[in-house]
């Protein structure tokens, strides 16, 4: 006999220990979906305390105001079943566990049986993976490796991680064991591309268990470092039926779908049954995936909306009143200064003007056309080797974004430390033999001003160093590393060329200037013409090593083989060579400098960011001589 039945599958964006926040928006999202005639809606993991907790997790306490939690929601969840996601402590272990509530009760309690523990991921160090067939009770309520069975519908659960263990997904058992609908909560972070893995896999899982599965994803920058995307997806006969647009700027996302499905009889020892009728009146609204995830250039767009996004959670969850960032009038600035342009724009676009204002109501607002001008403030510090071109640049930008725009000189400041360390070592500072030096103070003394202003408004102060300059240390400490986050730190300079060029095709007129220049530190005099690449290698060859030996895993001689397979027709060998030892030595050398590093957004599928995705020796022999 078959029925038809409305599922909904949710994204929620939330924030680490909120409990009463999170419980509000874990709540509006099943009320929508009652509203949409749903019986079962499929909400984020752990979305009960933020998956973002961290050490956290190691407190108890966290885990009993995560219980306290879901009890106050069990109670106002009547007309429909629902899936959350907690941290729960039982028999001294931590596990991450997916709650079906209903009518009032909390019915079973079902563990994920695989943690992620790469990359970003670190589940291991906070949880304990539940034994597949393991079942128990936890204050009397089935807690384990449980089917759950309401009005002819056989529930299984996935969570997360579990979906990604390829023939030992629990998918195949559920599906084995008869389940008709299959619901995965996860925390999934964005990298370029991976939501096409998601959705492959919600597909899969349907057709594993030969009917509906539900993905529920959380949504937007959760707790500083990731962001989510917020995809939530209904699949069902080899297609997605319904599904989230992705980077929004709700409290939540909600999508459902009237599909007919079989209604079978269940019972056995691994059941968990009660009654529930199924809605027969519903009212669905309609969802449509934008036209950029059909883009040609869809790395860009995912760019553009992941770290907007990013910007503007980052913003208003730590309740700062802006941003500050000092506007070289280069790639890496202009690149930031777009991106807060872009993170207003976007959210002006889905809420209006007036939920922009409610999202930032702290924040004394003036009208939509001040928006830059209250929220982003700019600054240009010249001195005797900036060039007119990048004077020119960072002015055009900011006019056209419409920023709050400073321009200072900072040579009597440069002079002024000059004079001081001249005097204290009794001999003048020159070029030729304090280059570096001479660099740096340039670079060092920009930070005070910028962080005045940041002061002076509340403000989050962006730093401005993208990843290729981490990688072998071309930065700055206390300089333009400067900052409370680290927008670009993920994210590769040739990718942020190409994105600026893209975006003023896309008509942000306000970068003609910049992407005529070529990259320039600007700290040498500029008859010396510095130009980065120079300084350092092309950086599409920087960037290639850095993925050969710290996503690929080569040894340095594989790497450099590969390099000159690569670009041996472009540079000679002993050049190539010259090239591949000088990232090694300089990556060796600054491990220092990543340790030091504002936050950054995870943006690629991989980063250097030694807190949570590669850990290097501080101290080492470096790899340079195992080419």
């Amino acid at each position: 006999m078959k029925q038809n039945v409305v599922f909904s599958v949710g994204s929620l964006n939330q924030l680490p220990l909120d409990w009463e926040g999170n419980r509000f928006r874990i709540l509006a999202a099943i009320s929508q979906a009652s509203l949409e005639g749903s019986s079962l809606v499929c909400l984020p993991e752990l979305c009960i305390s933020g998956y973002g907790c961290e050490d956290q997790f190691l407190a108890p306490f966290t885990a009993a105001k995560s219980w306290e939690s879901l009890e106050l929601i069990a109670l106002e969840v009547s007309e429909i079943v629902a899936v959350v996601g907690l941290a729960l402590l039982f028999e001294g272990d931590l596990y991450n566990v997916s709650a079906i509530i209903a009518q009032g009760k909390i019915h079973a309690l079902v563990p994920k049986q695989f943690l992620a523990d790469d990359g970003v991921h670190y589940e291991p160090r906070w949880f304990k993976p539940w034994p597949r067939g393991l079942r128990k009770t936890y204050k009397g309520i089935p807690l384990g490796d449980y089917r759950i069975h309401f009005a002819g519908i056989t529930l299984g659960i996935e969570i997360c991680q579990d979906a990604w263990e390829g023939e030992k997904r629990p998918a195949y058992d559920l599906a084995r064991r008869g389940v008709s609908v299959i619901c995965n909560p996860t925390a999934s972070h964005f990298a370029f591309g991976k939501a096409e893995i998601r959705k492959s896999l919600s597909l899969e899982g349907a057709k594993i268990s030969k009917g509906a599965y539900l993905f529920a994803n959380l949504l937007g920058n959760e707790a500083g470092r990731i962001i989510f995307d917020g995809d939530a997806y209904i699949a069902y006969e080899g297609s997605i039926l319904a599904q989230t647009p992705r980077f929004s700027y709700r409290d939540f996302t909600l999508v459902s779908h009237e599909m007919t499905i079989d209604k079978r009889e269940d019972c056995g020892e691994d059941v968990v049954s009660f009654d529930f009728p199924i809605l027969e009146t519903y009212s669905i609204n309609s969802t449509e995936i934008p036209c950029w995830e059909r883009s040609e250039t869809k790395k860009e767009e995912e760019f553009s909306r992941a770290v907007a996004l990013g910007l503007f959670d980052y913003l208003r969850k730590s309740r700062s009143h802006g941003w500050v960032l000092s506007l070289s009038g280069g790639a890496d600035s202009s690149a930031i200064a777009s991106l807060c342009a872009l993170s207003i724009q976007y959210a002006t676009e889905e809420l209006g003007w007036e939920g922009v204002k409610q999202k930032l109501h702290y924040i004394p607002l003036t009208s939509s056309e001040n928006a830059m001008s209250d929220l982003l403030t700019t600054i240009y510090q010249g001195t005797v080797n900036s060039s007119p071109n990048t004077r020119d640049s960072a002015r055009v930008l900011a006019e056209w974004i419409g920023t709050r725009h400073y321009v200072i000189e900072i040579d009597s400041i440069v002079a002024g430390y000059r004079d001081l360390i001249e005097g204290a070592i009794g001999r003048p500072l020159t070029w030729a033999q304090d280059d570096i030096t001479l660099q740096n103070v340039q670079a060092r003394v920009r930070a005070p001003s910028a962080w005045m202003l940041a002061n002076i408004k509340n403000a989050l102060l962006l730093a401005t160093s993208n990843r290729s300059e981490a990688s072998v240390g071309y930065a700055t400490m206390d300089g333009d590393t400067s900052g409370s986050i680290s927008p670009i730190a993920g994210i590769d300079k040739s990718f942020i060329r190409t994105w600026l060029l893209w975006l003023e095709a896309q008509g942000f007129k306000g970068l003609h200037l910049v992407n005529s220049l070529e990259p320039s530190a600007e700290l040498r005099p500029l008859s010396e013409k510095q130009v980065d690449e120079e300084d350092l290698m092309p950086y599409p060859i920087l960037n290639t090593i850095e993925r050969l030996v710290f996503y690929d895993l080569l040894s340095p001689h594989d790497c450099l083989e590969e390099v000159k397979k690569r670009y041996g027709s472009v540079f000679a060998k002993e050049k190539l060579e010259e090239f591949v030892r000088r990232f090694f030595r300089l990556w060796a050398r600054n491990q220092w400098k990543r340790e030091r590093y504002a936050p950054g957004f995870h943006v690629d599928d991989y980063s250097l960011d030694p807190k949570s995705w590669l850990r290097f020796p501080i101290l080492s022999a470096g790899l340079e001589k195992d080419l």
